[in-house]
């Protein structure tokens, strides 16, 4: 299917009036998430923002961003100049059709949330290991350092 055809049949298909792509590329908000579409010459790029990354314990993040690079039909990435992480799935428009769409819109909806909410953990679970790290006594009980 073509570019334009798929975003004027999805479109059509849920009753959006002004869904409309520009230089190949629209946005959709879906429950909060804005879903970037672009065309690539033929395959289309779905993106999303899943959130900054944290200031704290942001390579432990990272780390398991690059494993879930791996695990999932999606890869993560983070935009330039310390910008957002962002979500993003290829498909091809050749072999995609409205239904194939659908589902996939879905799913790669419910990964930028389910990671949206990972992120938005992540952040006051490295906090409380922070402080208590920090609480944690310089020296033990007979006056040694630990190591």
């Amino acid at each position: 299917m073509e570019y334009n055809e798929l975003i004027a049949d999805f479109a059509a298909r849920h009753d959006i009036a002004n869904l409309v792509s520009v230089d190949r590329a629209a946005s959709l908000d879906i429950d909060g998430i804005i879903v970037t579409l672009v065309d690539n010459d033929g395959t289309l790029v779905m993106s999303a923002e899943i959130g900054e990354p944290p200031s704290d314990g942001g390579a432990a993040f990272a780390d398991i961003l690059l494993e879930a690079n791996l695990q999932s039909g999606a890869y993560f990435a983070k935009a330039p100049e310390n910008g957002p992480y962002l979500v993003v799935r290829r498909m091809s428009l050749a072999e995609t059709d409205g239904a194939a769409f659908d589902s996939a819109l879905e799913s790669f909806v419910n990964t930028a949330e389910m990671w949206r909410r990972m992120l938005a953990d992540f952040r006051p679970a490295v906090q409380a290991a922070m402080q208590a790290k920090a609480e944690e006594p310089e020296f033990g009980e007979k006056g040694f350092l630990h190591v």
